[in-house]
């Protein structure tokens, strides 16, 4: 005997199982975790993943008639078999031990686990502090400093990303050999916090925010986030330790400066990373009158060489980078023109955007 759960279009199903697949990993060692819970009330369906460090919920209006149900079932098998569906309705319905899901003459039967083995919902207590930000604005904000997060150091703190609060939100991004800050206002008053969320949160909520002028209800506590928008609420666990006083790496005094069209700049070190040794990944660089000369080789006895037109009067400035914390600069904010300016002994430059102006990313120099 099979119970009909609710009937919902193909599309208005994919939607959800797609926000909370992100999370579900093909392999998992609890296979629990590769299961999405799936909760019905009369007028709502919530779909609910988890990895035990971070958790999404999506949320979809689908009339169901039928009380409070709560099933489990391999979370990307069903999105896969929704997804190969006719464009139709499709009508969900379970035995004891299986999920059917049938649509025009076809059904296909899915395994059921016990929805009670499923880890509980995170809990952020009673001394969260609720923030608002728009959507947009923190997407582009966590997209503008990702790139400088540390992945798997040994620093475990490094591993994600600083967010302070009061009276802007500010992110900030440390991987031991550059920094990236950024911040946006907030909506209304907001009391100080920092609190440091993991890398794959940050990545996270990167994929799943809307780019757009809506409302995302921040709330921290102790030892999680939780973030509300459109139809989804995204929580994580928090890093806990100390996050390294950011401010100390930035330089505030300069001997040289320059401003490059951020294109031309993207384009030469492209060309230039071709030939650079797959380990190291080293640049010269060269700032004189007018131009910016970037050297790249090999062990090979390979070379390159490009100069590019620079905003730029001053003694020459010769010095060398990574070549790939330049690229990912370069080709992760949308400006038209980066300023560079280096800091005295030529250790490191700071470099900004003339239409970002609370954006910093500092970068340090190769020495010998």
């Amino acid at each position: 005997m099979t119970i009909a759960i609710f009937k919902a279009q193909r599309d208005v199903l994919i939607r959800p199982l797609q926000v909370i697949c992100g999370i579900v990993e093909k392999r998992n060692t609890l296979p629990v975790l590769s299961n999405v819970l799936i909760s019905t009330g009369s007028d709502e369906v919530r779909f609910r993943s988890t990895d035990l460090e971070l958790e999404l919920m999506a949320r979809e209006a689908i009339q169901t008639g039928q009380s409070a149900t709560e099933l489990l079932v391999n979370a990307r098998k069903l999105l896969e078999v929704v997804r190969a569906m006719p464009d139709a309705e499709l009508t969900l319905s379970t035995s004891e031990k299986h999920l059917f899901v049938r649509a025009q003459g076809s059904r296909i039967q899915l395994q059921l686990a016990n929805p009670d083995d499923y880890p509980l919902a995170a809990r952020n207590g009673d001394d969260s502090e609720p923030v608002s930000v728009k959507a947009g604005e923190l997407k582009r904000l966590l997209h503008s400093i990702h790139f400088a997060m540390g992945d798997n150091d040994l620093r475990y703190f490094l591993n994600g990303a600083l967010l302070i609060t009061g009276p802007r939100l500010t992110a900030v991004a440390i991987d031991g050999h550059r920094l990236a800050t950024a911040s946006i206002p907030l909506v209304g008053d907001a009391k100080h916090s920092e609190i440091i969320v993991p890398r794959k949160a940050v990545l996270e909520l990167i994929r799943l925010l809307p780019d757009d002028e809506s409302s995302v209800c921040v709330e921290t506590s102790m030892r999680y986030a939780k973030f509300e928008f459109a139809n989804v609420s995204f929580a994580c666990k928090l890093i806990e330790g100390r996050y390294p006083d950011y401010t100390r790496v930035i330089p505030t005094s300069f001997e040289a400066e320059f401003s490059v069209d951020r294109l031309q700049l993207l384009a030469c070190l492209q060309r230039a990373v071709i030939l650079t040794n797959e380990r190291f990944r080293s640049i010269r660089c060269v700032a004189d009158d007018g131009k910016l000369t970037v050297f790249a080789s090999n062990a090979d006895n390979e070379e390159s060489v490009e100069a590019i037109q620079i905003d730029y009067l001053g003694a020459n400035v010769e010095l060398s980078f990574n070549i790939r914390y330049l690229l990912d600069v370069a080709s992760t904010l949308k400006t038209d023109r980066l300023n560079f300016r280096l800091s005295p002994g030529n250790l490191s430059a700071l470099v900004s955007a003339q239409d970002m102006g609370d954006f910093k990313y500092v970068v340090m120099a190769l020495r010998g």
